[in-house]
Parts: C-alpha cells; sequence; structure tokens
C-alpha cells in the first residue's frame, strides 16, 4: 500500500472516532486553526457564555431597630437589676405599640466593672439591647418613641436598618433585564465575529445583591417625635447565559 493513502486512511479514522467521541476537532486552512466542538451525533456545535446583570430600584418595607437600655450602679447586681428592670419595661412598651412577640429578640447583654483607677473599681454598668423587626415603616419612629418613654433616661439606640421582606415578589424586573444584558453584550461579540446569537442553551444565577440601608444611632433623651427616613435601596442581579451561535 501506498504511503500517502496509509496516512489518508489513519487521518481518516481518526476523525471519524473524534466525531463519535464528541471530541474537539481542529481543522488547518490558509487563515490558522479554528476549534470547533463536535456533538455525539456530529453535529458542530458552537456557543458563547457571558454574563449579564440587572437591577432595580425599590422603597424597603422593613426595618430592624436595635434598641435596649444601660444603667451605672454601685454594685454589679443593682446594676443588672435595673437593667433588667428598665429592658421590660422597654419591651412592654414596643409590644404595646403594635410590634409581635415572634418579632423581638435579645440580642445583648452585658455586666462589666468601671474602674477609677487601675486596681479599684468604681461602678458597674449593665445593658440590655434588643432588635426589634417592624413590618410597617411609618411605625418605626412611633415604636422607638415609645421604648424611650419607657425606658427614660436609661434608652440607648444601636442604629436601624432598612430592607424589603420579601425580594422574591420584586426581583423579577431585574432577572429580565439581567437576561437581556446578557443577550445584548453576546450579540456584540457574535457580530464581532461575524456570527448570530441563537437560542439560549443555559441561564445560571451567580448573585443577587440586596445590601440594607443603615443609619446610626446612639443614646437618647425624649425629645420630639423621632423622624424616619427609609429612602431607597438597588437590588441587582447577576447571571451567567449560555447562547448557541448559528
Amino acid at each position: 500500500m501506498r504511503r500517502d493513502i496509509w496516512i489518508g486512511f489513519v487521518a481518516a479514522a481518526i476523525a471519524a472516532a473524534a466525531v463519535a467521541a464528541g471530541m474537539v476537532a481542529v481543522a488547518d486552512d490558509d487563515d490558522g486553526a479554528d476549534t470547533v466542538v463536535v456533538d455525539d451525533a456530529g453535529a458542530i456545535s458552537r456557543s458563547i457564555s457571558v454574563a449579564g446583570s440587572g437591577s432595580i430600584t425599590v422603597e424597603p418595607d422593613t426595618a430592624d431597630i436595635s434598641i435596649g437600655v444601660q444603667v451605672n450602679a454601685e454594685t454589679a447586681d443593682a446594676a443588672l437589676s435595673q437593667a433588667n428592670d428598665a429592658a421590660s419595661k422597654l419591651i412592654d412598651a414596643v409590644k404595646a405599640a403594635g410590634v409581635d412577640d415572634a418579632d423581638i429578640r435579645t440580642s445583648g447583654l452585658s455586666v462589666y466593672p468601671n474602674y477609677a483607677d487601675s486596681s479599684t473599681i468604681a461602678s458597674y454598668t449593665a445593658s440590655n439591647s434588643v432588635t426589634v423587626t417592624v413590618r410597617d415603616i411609618d411605625r418605626a419612629g412611633p415604636v422607638i418613641d415609645a421604648a424611650a418613654a419607657a425606658a427614660g433616661g436609661a434608652i440607648t439606640v444601636g442604629g436601624i436598618s432598612f430592607y424589603v421582606d420579601d425580594v422574591e415578589a420584586v426581583l423579577g424586573a431585574a432577572r429580565e433585564e439581567a437576561v437581556a444584558n446578557a443577550r445584548a453584550r453576546a450579540s456584540q461579540y457574535a457580530a464581532a465575529a461575524d456570527v448570530e446569537v441563537g437560542d439560549v442553551l443555559s441561564i445560571s444565577e451567580t448573585g443577587v445583591s440586596m445590601p440594607p440601608v443603615y443609619e446610626a444611632g446612639d443614646k437618647s433623651e425624649g425629645g420630639s417625635p423621632t423622624p424616619i427616613e427609609p429612602g431607597s435601596q438597588e437590588l441587582s442581579v447577576s447571571v451567567s447565559v449560555v447562547f448557541a451561535l448559528d
């Protein structure tokens, strides 16, 4: 058998095996090497994977308030007893303001000495704080005011954060925008390569960002009603989309 015939036979056999196995076949031409994927049926499959993002601006509907009491006394027992009494009044007031028991949880409890010098204890400080979830933003200010009125000078406010409680109910538009953004990017790459974008082969959600909006707080003692402005926040979605190329 002639050598050139034998080489041609071996090359054909290797190509056929690659097609049957769904391997990557490489074909050389005057312009260089092009790589394509061959599926199990022997058909060439080409695709492009791109990232897309979308966002939506929403108004928060829920607030988490960090609120509590802090007192000083000569002994640890006295400080803790006074803090417990003030915290109980604060919690009762918060409940009376319309907050459910399930939306009140203890978030901090401490007793520590205060030193007059390196070895002499002058007094003790006790604190008790709770995180209160308010599911009606308009009630956030009145809840704080009710707590402050009950705790008096012992009141502490650690801060407040706003967020959307049911994120899934509002993320639909952001997801649609993310997929559209991915298709627009794929179209740009396809145009540069002189091909066309085909059907979607897969979509993977790679991230959802929903940062809460925080407001700091500190110790306060009565005064005007507490104003609360939740503002707005941006929710974003990131996706990875694989498109077929026609």
